[in-house]
């Protein structure tokens, strides 16, 4: 009897020991990949973002757009989002869009003080784009 509990308890302890390398602190899997889903929005001062995939707690943010680029390290808005998958993520911005605006959303790590976005200008050591194949991963938004 004390062989057969001993090999269910080793059982156990390997099988946990194999699923740990897979896991992250919060029990979702370590590979969930980063992506934004968006749609075209009506002009306005809060965006919604469809999906938001994100490994670790981190920030979504928003990019206004010159002649086709985002313009950064500045951004319009951001929310907080829990790593994970969100649907519907609202953001509220510093100034309303017009129609005919595109603007970037891109998914930004929190490094820094945690709770607090801390990605800018004069400060870019903290809170960096999250990286997924060697590109940050933004979505562009079309704005009606």
């Amino acid at each position: 009897m004390n062989l057969r509990r001993n090999g269910l308890i080793s059982a156990a302890f390997f099988t946990l020991a194999a699923c740990s390398g897979t896991m992250g602190g919060n029990g979702m899997a370590a590979a969930t990949k980063p992506s934004l889903a968006t749609s075209p929005q009506q002009a306005g001062a809060t965006l919604m973002v469809d999906t938001v995939t994100i490994p670790t707690d981190g920030w979504l943010v928003i990019h206004a757009t010159r002649n086709g680029k985002p313009v950064v390290p500045a951004s319009i808005g951001h929310t907080a989002v829990k790593a994970g998958t969100s649907d519907n993520v609202a953001v509220q911005l510093s100034a309303p869009t017009k129609p005919g605006d595109v603007v970037i959303t891109m998914l930004h790590a929190d490094t820094g003080r945690i709770g607090t976005y801390e990605f800018g200008p004069g400060s870019v050591d903290n809170d960096k784009p999250v990286i997924d194949g060697g590109k940050p991963v933004v979505k562009p938004l079309k704005i009606q």
